[in-house]
C-alpha cells in the first residue's frame, strides 16, 4: 500500500507554484533519505536470513539521523586553515615568552605582533563560521 502525504492548502498560504513544487521535491527527497536510512538500520540489526522488518524505532532513528545530517554544514578549508594558523601562532607566542629577551624593542614588537595576529585570526575564524 503506497503512502500518500498531503499538506493542507491553508498551510501553504503565500506559497507560489514554484515554491510548492520545490517543497514537494524536497519532501520527496527527505522521505527517500529516511526510507534508505531506515533500511540501512534494519539491515544492521537483522543478522539472520529472515525477511526485513523496519520498526517504528528504526524510522524514528532514521528521521533523527537525517535531520542531523541536513543541519550539519561542511566547514570550508580556509576556515580550517585560519584555525590551524591561529593555534600555531598561539603556540609560538607561548614559546617566545622570555622575560629577558622581551627587553629588546624588536623582540617585543615581534612578540606583540604574534599575539595580535593570533587574536585577529581567532576572531576572524569564529566570525566567519
Amino acid at each position: 500500500m503506497p503512502i500518500d502525504v498531503r499538506v493542507e492548502d491553508a498551510d501553504l498560504t503565500g506559497f507560489s507554484q514554484p515554491a510548492k513544487d520545490a517543497l514537494e521535491k524536497a519532501s520527496q527527497e527527505f522521505l527517500h533519505s529516511v526510507i534508505a536510512e531506515a533500511n540501512r538500520l534494519e539491515s544492521s540489526h537483522n543478522t539472520g536470513k529472515g525477511p526485513p522488518e523496519v520498526t517504528q524505532a528504526m524510522v524514528s532513528d532514521a528521521v533523527v539521523i537525517q535531520k542531523r545530517s541536513v543541519n550539519q554544514r561542511k566547514v570550508p578549508l580556509y576556515i580550517k586553515l585560519l584555525r590551524i594558523l591561529s593555534a600555531v601562532l598561539a603556540t609560538a607566542s607561548g614559546f617566545m615568552y622570555d622575560a629577558d629577551r622581551l627587553q629588546s624593542p624588536i623582540y617585543m614588537l615581534v612578540f606583540i605582533g604574534c599575539i595580535t595576529a593570533t587574536i585577529l585570526l581567532t576572531t576572524l575564524s569564529t566570525m566567519l563560521e
